[in-house]
């Protein structure tokens, strides 16, 4: 590249600020505002800085225009590693408002064309800037690096937001009814690196149909969400999670009193409500006499 030519790849306080005015203009209704900055870059080089900006741009603005004039911009100057991504034309146009189904979807059929790694990095991009694009990544197999980073970045102070993570914003999300079998194909986190100390765990609205027996790698767990999920029951392991005090359970589909309850003696808040076996009975038909003398002091919600 001539000299004359590279002035943005020089590191000044100046050019910092240049920096942060393409972003804005990249980001503009205005298509010549969008124009400007790619004219920019052409005759300054494209900043190192830019380049995973830049990707998400080639994804996500709505003009495909601009979207193939930073795709040629990125050709010459991103690093190899991101070249499949780049020569891909598939785009995440409107994101904000795309269920997170539909981004896993078109990431599903991406894989072959892209790879593994690089559809994971572009992933945590789109997560990182809109809150969306983790729910394929955690589909990988269980102690698979890229998924173990997607897990990470759902995880602060203790707090696993799994939630977040798969994506399913309301309970009929998608095409699915409220009792139809929905198959995620992600497994449960029992592989996650920060199993042992993680405090609370969110669960709602991640369309479980079980809860896996290795919950007990959760040893330290004081708060759970298994709330909006199509539970039938619990598996015995719950009994071992010694410091549970709050676990939430309702809207699933509960037909009996789980009886592993009765072995959770920390709890102090459990939450039944709008299980379809309970619906219209009261508080003593659902659960047994023996509960409340394990757990007298259990505040129980079933209405």
């Amino acid at each position: 590249m001539n000299p004359q030519q590279d002035f943005l790849l020089e590191e000044t306080e100046e050019q910092t600020q240049l920096l942060a005015n393409i972003r804005r203009l990249l980001i503009s209704d205005d298509e010549a505002n969008c124009k400007m900055a790619i004219e920019i870059m052409k005759g300054g080089g494209v900043p190192p800085q830019l380049i995973e900006d830049l990707i998400v741009y080639s994804k996500t603005l709505s003009n495909s225009a601009i979207r193939a004039a930073i795709r040629k911009l990125l050709e010459k100057q991103a690093l190899f590693q991101w070249h499949t991504i780049i020569l891909d034309t598939t785009a995440f146009v409107n994101i904000e408002t795309t269920k997170e189904k539909d981004i896993r979807d078109k990431m599903a059929r991406m894989v072959q064309k892209v790879g593994w790694q690089e559809l994971a990095t572009l992933g945590y991009l789109l997560f990182q800037r809109f809150g969306k694009g983790l729910s394929f990544i955690l589909s990988y197999p269980q102690n698979n690096p890229y998924r173990i980073k997607a897990m990470e970045m759902i995880t602060h102070d203790g707090y696993l937001d799994f939630h977040k993570g798969v994506g399913y914003t309301n309970r009929k999300d998608g095409s699915f009814g409220w009792s139809t079998i929905v198959k995620t194909g992600i497994a449960f986190p029992d592989d996650h690196p920060q199993a042992a100390t993680l405090r609370s765990i969110n669960f709602h609205n991640c369309k479980l149909t079980s809860v896996s027996p290795k919950v007990k790698v959760f040893e330290n767990l004081e708060e759970l969400d298994l709330s909006n999920n199509q539970l039938k029951s619990l598996p015995p392991a719950m009994a071992h999670l010694p410091k549970l005090r709050k676990l939430d359970l309702s809207n699933n589909q509960i037909t009996t009193f789980p009886t592993v309850l009765l072995k959770m003696t920390s709890l102090e808040e459990l939450d039944l409500r709008g299980n379809i076996s309970n619906q219209g009975n009261n508080i003593e038909n659902f659960i047994p006499e023996e509960f409340f003398k394990a757990l007298p002091n259990c505040k129980v919600k079933i209405y």
